[in-house]
């Protein structure tokens, strides 16, 4: 959106309010508009009238509500480890034993740069796929654990406490 969308979106989000009977301040406002400026004016639009078509609460919708009513529901990561397990055994026969696979999911990418080798997937018979394909699925959700779970960083003084453990002093 830009600075010329911001009086229809405000019109826009009183009325959602309106509809939930519930009150939105001029900060409040704001956030939403800046938070979704990424989107366009009709987009938003469009999104406002299928929630308050389909939504059963009485309070304002948050914001993810409003970017999910645009870009639909998120792929749940089964459905996608799914998808790249079968996008592994698409490849096999045109690709090879000897060649090397492409792939465009980077989850996938990396666990046949340490986990699965391409050969060995390769000589599995017909019969061994499901198997890898169970073991990929796990490998596939665990990993995406691991990427997309932030991790805090410790402050200089507990790293120096840290540091220390274990260590006997005289």
């Amino acid at each position: 959106m830009k600075k010329r969308d911001k009086k229809r979106f405000t019109e826009i989000m009183l009325g959602m309010a309106d509809n939930f009977r519930d009150e939105l301040s001029k900060p409040g406002l704001q956030f939403r508009f800046d938070a979704l400026k990424e989107f366009s004016i009709e987009q938003v639009e469009v999104a406002a009238f299928k929630i308050i078509k389909a939504r059963k609460y009485n309070k304002m919708p948050p914001v993810g509500e409003i970017v999910e009513a645009i870009q639909g529901p998120a792929p749940q990561i089964e459905d996608v480890a799914e998808i790249q397990a079968a996008e592994v055994i698409r490849q096999i026969s045109p690709v090879g034993y000897y060649g090397c696979p492409v792939f465009s999911d980077p989850i996938t990418d990396r666990l046949f740069q340490g986990r699965f080798r391409w050969q060995s997937v390769c000589s599995l018979a017909e019969s061994e796929l499901r198997w890898f394909v169970r073991e990929f699925k796990e490998a596939y959700r665990a990993y995406n654990v691991v990427v997309e779970t932030p991790r805090l960083e410790a402050s200089g003084e507990l790293k120096k406490l840290s540091e220390n453990i274990g260590r006997v002093f005289n």
